[in-house]
């Protein structure tokens, strides 16, 4: 009888332990970044970004465009800011921007086809060569093509100097996500 109660007493004891143990693993557990979702009425889509994350307003360009951890400016007429994030609708196929993509002005890293928002979507990994028109030379950018018929939604991220690349990176996936296509 006492050997049946030492038994019993050391799995109430083992037990206790392991719901305790399981407690701190849950409450460990990270939460979910709050986000906030923004829509571009021009570029026809709605996209959540990190809710600490500054995003553009529409006053020198559509709203919902560029996104970046900290405040930054859009001047009207002039090149696009340099920010963590930027969204584009471009009126072009989804296979005419995989080909003008990955033509000799880029060197594919990465490519792989899936379904965003319930379209055929593109995420590549491309570094700019001699031949590129915009980027410097072995300047690597990561986006995302999403078809929507005649135009594709463009999401992408830019591997320069004061730009957290792997972190831009992770957010864009979460970002393109998120997308909502009208």
């Amino acid at each position: 009888m006492v050997l049946s109660n030492r038994f019993a007493l050391c799995l109430a004891v083992l037990a206790a332990s392991g719901c305790a143990r399981q407690q701190r693993v849950e409450s460990a557990r990270p939460q979910a970044p709050s986000v906030t979702r923004c829509s571009n009425p021009t570029g026809q889509y709605s996209i959540a970004y990190p809710s600490a994350w500054k995003t553009n307003t529409g006053n020198a360009v559509e709203p919902c465009r560029f996104f970046h951890p900290s405040p930054f400016e859009v001047q009207p007429h002039s090149e696009e800011p340099l920010v963590a994030v930027s969204v584009k609708r471009e009126p072009m196929t989804l296979e005419s921007f995989v080909q003008g993509n990955t033509g000799s002005s880029y060197e594919v890293l990465q490519q792989q086809k899936l379904t965003l928002a319930g379209r055929p979507a593109v995420r590549l990994e491309l570094r700019a060569t001699q031949e590129s028109p915009l980027l410097p030379p072995g300047t690597r950018e990561y986006l995302y093509a999403i078809g929507d018929g005649d135009s594709v939604v463009r999401a992408s991220t830019l591997a320069v100097r004061g730009l957290d690349y792997p972190g831009n990176q992770a957010v864009l996936d979460a970002m393109v996500r998120s997308l909502k296509l009208r």
